[in-house]
């Protein structure tokens, strides 16, 4: 065996080995990346169920109906512009503030 045939068979194992390692990376890349799309998808599901969820509250169903058929509430509240409060604080004037 001369030192050229070493050589290649040398170089012919760490192709292989970096085919390897490659094709792992890959893999497990694409792995990440369906998770990713997975949980914006879950997170967009969860949204719009909030939103129907409400929806359906504001309908006249209770909670305790909704959990009759099955319905838990969602576990984060639809996003959006806050409510106004229904009752109006009247404003104290702190101490040593303006008057």
């Amino acid at each position: 065996m001369d030192i050229n045939d070493i050589a290649a068979k040398a170089a012919a194992k760490i192709d292989a080995a970096r085919d390897t390692k490659v094709k792992a990376v890959k893999r497990a890349a694409a792995g990440g990346v369906e998770v990713q799309e997975a949980a914006q998808l879950l997170a967009a599901a969860e949204q719009k169920y909030a939103k129907d969820y409400q929806a359906a509250l504001r309908a006249d169903w209770t909670e305790s109906d909704l959990r009759g058929f099955g319905l838990d509430a969602p576990a984060k509240k639809a996003s959006g512009r806050p409510r106004g409060r229904k009752t109006t604080q009247e404003s104290v004037p702190v101490a040593g503030g303006p008057e």
